[in-house]
C-alpha cells in the first residue's frame, strides 16, 4: 500500500486543482491542493535518496496529467487525439516543478527543527522559520517561472494559470497589474507551502515539547493581507471619469455544424440583421459587435457583404465592429481579421486588424513546410494556414477621443500581446470569439476567466462579442458588469446584450503594460540561482 500511496496522493493534488476552476470554482482549493503532493515528495519515504529528483518528476508528472486531464476534458469536443496529447505535455511543467520540490525546494526536518543546544554557531531560533521561507520561496518562484513558459514554448498555452483561479476574487486579482497573472501564482504556492512547513514544524516541537517562533507563517500571513488590502484600495475607488459607451453585442449560439453551412448562410445574415437593427432602434447604441467569423463568406471576396453591410451601418449613427475572414487570392494570403466601420462598407473610415497570435493545429499547421507528412495528415483538417498579422497599433473609434485595442479568440488570455497595444490615452479591450467549437463545456467560462485579467492587467475595460460564450461588459478592475444569460444564468443563449461601458479618460500606464512579466523574470532567475546553489551544496 505504500508503493501506490505517493502516487495517488499526486493524482488527488491534480484532481482537487482542477475543482478551483469553471465551472466548480472551489476557490479554497488553490492554496491546499498542493499538500497531498508536497507530503508525498517531502515526507513520505524514499528508497534511493539518490533517485529524488527522478521520482518527483513521475508524481509532479502524474499530478499535472490530472489537473488538465480533467481541467481541458473540452477539448474532446473537438479531438479525440488532444484530448490525450495535450495534458501529456502541458503535464511536463508539473513534472519539472515536482523535480525541483523533491531536491532544491524540499524541507528538511533537521533543519526545521534543532534541538535547543545543539544549534550550529550560525543558527539562530530564526534559523528554522528562515529554512522555511527559503523552501517556500523556491518553490513558488520555480512555479511561476514554469508557467510562465508554458505561456510562452511552442507559441505558448498560459491558459488557467494558478492565479486565474482567483478570478471572483477581486481584492485578491488587482495586484496583477504589477505582477501579471503569471506572478500572482506565486502567492497561493508560497502560503500553501509556509502553512504547510509550519503543521510540521508544530508536529516536531509538540514531540519535543518546546514550541518556537513562527516568523515564516507571519511573513506568508503579512503577504496575503498585503495583496488582500492593495486590492481593496482598487476595488473601493469610485468609478472613475471618462466616456460612458452604449454597446450593443450580439450573440447567435450558432452551432459548427450550422456555422459554416453554405445553405444556412442567408439566415445567418439576416439573423444578425434582426437583432441589429432592432437594438439600433430601440437602444441608439455608440457601438455595435458581432463575433468572430460572423460572416459566413469573407469580408472582401463575396461582394454581397458590401450590400448587407451598407445596409445595416444605414439604420443609424453607430459604429459596427466584427470578426470576419480576410482573403486574397492574388497574394495568397489569409487573415482572422476584425473589422471597424461607419457610415459605411466603402468609407475612408474602415479600419482591420489581423489576428497576431494564431492557435496552432486550429489556424495554422507548425513546420507545415519542414515536416511534409504533417500537411498530408492534417489537410483535410486545415487546408491552409493563416497569416500572422503584425500591427499592435490601436484603432481609431470614429467621432470619439477613444482608442480599440481588437483581441481576436485566445488572444485576450495572453498578457504580453496585449500590453503591447496599450498607450497613454482613453482605451477599451474588445474581443471577438467563438467558443461553439467547445459545445456546452466549461471552456468559454475559462475563457472569460482568464479575460478578466487583461482588464485588471493594463487597468482598460473589456467587451467580448461571442458567437456562443460569455458576451459581457468587463470593467477595468476585472468585474463582469454586465453579461448575456438565460433565466438560469447559462450563457449558451441566442440573443443580444445591451450595456453601457465607462471607458477612463485618464487611464494609467501600469507597471504590467509598461514592463510586462518583469517580477516573474525575476523570481526565475532567483529561483535558477537557488537551484544551482542547492547542486554545488545538498546540504543547504
Amino acid at each position: 500500500m505504500m508503493r501506490f500511496l505517493a502516487p495517488v496522493l499526486a493524482l488527488i493534488s491534480g484532481g482537487l486543482l482542477a475543482l478551483g476552476y469553471p465551472r466548480w470554482n472551489v476557490e479554497e482549493l488553490v492554496w491546499l491542493w498542493t499538500f497531498p503532493l508536497m507530503v508525498a515528495l517531502w515526507w513520505l519515504p524514499v528508497k534511493e535518496p539518490r533517485r529524488r529528483f527522478r521520482r518527483g518528476f513521475g508524481l509532479g508528472y502524474l499530478a499535472g496529467i490530472a489537473f488538465f486531464g480533467t481541467n481541458l476534458s473540452w477539448i474532446s469536443e473537438v479531438t479525440g487525439v488532444g484530448v490525450v496529447i495535450f495534458p501529456f505535455y502541458l503535464g511536463l511543467y508539473f513534472a519539472v516543478w515536482g523535480g525541483i520540490a523533491a531536491t532544491a525546494g524540499r524541507p528538511r526536518d533537521t533543519k526545521l527543527y534543532v534541538p535547543t543546544g545543539e544549534e550550529p554557531r550560525r543558527f539562530t531560533l530564526v534559523g528554522a522559520s528562515g529554512h522555511a521561507l527559503r523552501c517556500a520561496f523556491l518553490n513558488a518562484a520555480a512555479w511561476v517561472g514554469l508557467e510562465w513558459l508554458r505561456g510562452w514554448m511552442l507559441t505558448g498555452f498560459g491558459w488557467n494559470g494558478l492565479g486565474v483561479a482567483f478570478h471572483d476574487n477581486l481584492n485578491l486579482i488587482q495586484i496583477a497589474d504589477i505582477v501579471g497573472v503569471t506572478g500572482l501564482a506565486f502567492l497561493p504556492m508560497f502560503a500553501g507551502c509556509v502553512l504547510l512547513t509550519t503543521v510540521r514544524r508544530f508536529q516536531l516541537e509538540i514531540r519535543h515539547q518546546q514550541l518556537r517562533p513562527h516568523l515564516d507563517f507571519g511573513i506568508a500571513l503579512a503577504m496575503v493581507s498585503g495583496t488582500f488590502l492593495y486590492g481593496l484600495g482598487h476595488t473601493l475607488k469610485p468609478v472613475p471619469e471618462g466616456t460612458d459607451l452604449k454597446c450593443v453585442m450580439v450573440q447567435l449560439a450558432l452551432p459548427q455544424e450550422d456555422k459554416w453551412d453554405p445553405n444556412k448562410a442567408l439566415g445567418i445574415v439576416q439573423e444578425f440583421e434582426r437583432f441589429t437593427t432592432a437594438y439600433v432602434e430601440s437602444t441608439k447604441p455608440d457601438l455595435v459587435l458581432w463575433p468572430e467569423s460572423s460572416l459566413p463568406t469573407p469580408l472582401f471576396a463575396d461582394p454581397g457583404n458590401a450590400v448587407f453591410l451598407n445596409r445595416i451601418l444605414s439604420k443609424g449613427d453607430f459604429t459596427l465592429m466584427l470578426g470576419t475572414n480576410d482573403f486574397d487570392m492574388e497574394k495568397g494570403t489569409a487573415y482572422n481579421a476584425a473589422a471597424l466601420m461607419t457610415g459605411s462598407f466603402d468609407s475612408p473610415e474602415l479600419q482591420l486588424y489581423n489576428k497576431i497570435h494564431l492557435v496552432p493545429f486550429g489556424e495554422f499547421v507548425p513546420f507545415r513546410k519542414t515536416l511534409p507528412f504533417l500537411d498530408t495528415w492534417l489537410k483535410r483538417l486545415i487546408p491552409g494556414d493563416f497569416n500572422r498579422g503584425e500591427s499592435t497599433e490601436p484603432l481609431q473609434f470614429p467621432g470619439k477621443p477613444l482608442k480599440v485595442v481588437p483581441l481576436i479568440c485566445f488572444e485576450d488570455t495572453v498578457g504580453r500581446l496585449a500590453r503591447k497595444f496599450i498607450r497613454p490615452e482613453a482605451q477599451f479591450l474588445v474581443n471577438f470569439t467563438n467558443d461553439g467549437w467547445f459545445g456546452r463545456s466549461a471552456a468559454a467560462e475559462q475563457h472569460m476567466a482568464n479575460a478578466r485579467f487583461r482588464c485588471v492587467e493594463l487597468r482598460r475595460p473589456m467587451a467580448r462579442a461571442c458567437n456562443t460564450g460569455v458576451t459581457c461588459l468587463i470593467d477595468d478592475r476585472g468585474r463582469v458588469t454586465a453579461a448575456l444569460s438565460d433565466p438560469d444564468g447559462g450563457y449558451f443563449v441566442k440573443g443580444a446584450l445591451a450595456s453601457t461601458m465607462r471607458v477612463p479618460s485618464d487611464p494609467p500606464m501600469t507597471f504590467y503594460a509598461r514592463f510586462g512579466d518583469f517580477f516573474t523574470l525575476i523570481l526565475s532567475i532567483c529561483a535558477l540561482v537557488l537551484i544551482v546553489l542547492h547542486r554545488r551544496s545538498p546540504s543547504l
